[in-house]
């Protein structure tokens, strides 16, 4: 099946050596960026603050002939803070693609709230059968304080309750509450409060190089220009690492390439200055392979940040949907988050395994908007409300969220379009 909007898939260098030097050089820690003075923190209500004001940028020309930095624009949806219209949105959705789904029954869903009546993130929890001697899980509560596991990725299923142990920062014993796996995020007051300190950064890039890319891959290169910067004075004193997977499909000049992990900006340049956009010829390219692969590096363990971007236009072949899948779950067993970020072209079936894929992981799933008039047409997602901001923004954003553990919202400037009724990432509609 060829789903719309479809374009054809063209040839053409990517930009991305752009990406390297913008997003590598912008991890030097200063005071201000080439977009201006350090934001300042604003307050908001409490289960989702504090919100960041920044300034807004420039309006983009929609006839610009050379990728600029600040023109993309995108929305995106958590859905975690909405997980009861995702599960109707799934179980139409599936009937729809007829590609599998993964177990989003019994999820474990609590917040963490510190004796101050605020989220504690950065608490260590651990998950397991009432009166079983171990736990399936062990993870740190996150943005906001949340905790949203699902067990069938740890082979646990027909869960009706949960025990979740919380263990304080410093010495002392845990406190243990058990859950209800209903759904739905249940408060769960601590005698101990929490404060996210990351001590490692993660950060890999999964990216879509066929020739349906080359239109917005040249622009999406140049979006990333000091994100790592902003995501670096959140968390001074942050060890990053940086990550490339690039692929294609069978039958192009590669399927997957594999550069893995590196500490080193200019070993990164190196990387990311041979791609080009090329191939792919039909819609479905190799995203299983490439998901499984990333799943597979080799993943930092302890109390710090493994973040994935999976940037595409397509979804795997409809063979591989289940190990596309499969390759979530694993991430998932690895603490780490995905984000998948739809470029043009992205129909329902891409959004319907990378919100799953987002879902599982406690990630978001971001979308690309016609807003901007760059690339070809960009379907509307299959959500009730979202924000459009400029993409630099929202990627700031959602690193400084995490490496902070307070979930940051654009300010009123920031925001250039709304749909539906939007509540720090809440649908209220």
């Amino acid at each position: 099946m060829i789903p719309l909007p479809f374009h054809p898939r063209i040839t053409g260098r990517l930009g991305v050596f752009c990406l390297c030097a913008a997003l590598l050089s912008a991890c030097e820690p200063t005071g201000t960026t080439a977009d201006g003075p350090a934001p300042v923190i604003e307050e908001a209500p409490p289960l989702f603050e504090p919100m960041v004001a920044e300034p807004a940028p420039a309006a983009p020309s929609r006839y610009a002939s050379r990728p600029r930095r600040g023109v993309l624009t995108a929305g995106d949806i958590d859905d975690t803070l909405n997980f009861g219209a995702f599960t109707r949105y799934l179980a139409e959705a599936a009937r729809e693609t007829r590609l599998p789904q993964l177990n989003t029954a019994n999820p474990a869903m609590a917040q963490l709230i510190g004796p101050d009546g605020r989220p504690a993130p950065g608490i260590r929890v651990t998950l397991r059968r009432p009166g079983a001697a171990d736990p399936f899980y062990s993870g740190y509560s996150g943005v906001n304080g949340l905790v949203t596991v699902f067990p069938g990725n740890y082979g646990i299923t027909r869960l009706n309750r949960v025990e979740l142990r919380a263990f304080p920062q410093a010495n002392g014993q845990p406190m243990v509450q058990t859950l209800s796996t209903s759904g739905g995020h249940a408060r769960v007051m601590l005698p101990f409060g929490g404060e996210w300190r990351p001590q490692f950064l993660d950060l890999a890039f999964v990216v879509d190089t066929t020739g349906s890319m080359a239109d917005e891959l040249a622009w999406l290169t140049r979006e990333l220009r000091g994100i790592v910067g902003a995501a670096r004075r959140a968390a001074p004193g942050v060890s990053i690492r940086y990550a490339l997977i690039v692929y294609r499909d069978q039958g192009d000049e590669y399927v997957v390439r594999n550069y893995g992990f590196t500490g080193s900006q200019s070993q990164m340049v190196g990387w990311l200055r041979a791609q080009s956009a090329a191939g792919g010829g039909d819609y479905p390219e190799a995203a299983a392979a490439a998901m499984q692969t990333a799943a597979n590096l080799d993943w930092r363990r302890g109390q710090g940040e493994r973040l994935m971007f999976h940037i595409a236009d397509a979804p795997p072949h409809t063979r591989d949907a289940r190990a596309y899948l499969t390759a979530v779950r694993k991430a998932a067993q690895n603490n780490v988050q995905i984000f998948g970020l739809g470029a043009s072209g992205v129909a329902e079936e891409s959004e319907y395994l990378m919100r799953q894929a987002a879902l599982q992981t406690a990630g978001r799933y971001l979308f690309l908007t016609d807003d901007s008039g760059v690339g070809n047409a960009h379907a509307e997602p299959t959500v009730s409300c979202y924000r459009v901001t400029r993409l630099t923004n929202l990627m700031t954003r959602v690193l400084r969220s995490e490496l902070s553990g307070r979930r940051i919202e654009a300010s009123g400037g920031q925001v250039l379009r709304s749909v539906g009724s939007y509540n720090n990432g809440i649908c209220r509609n």
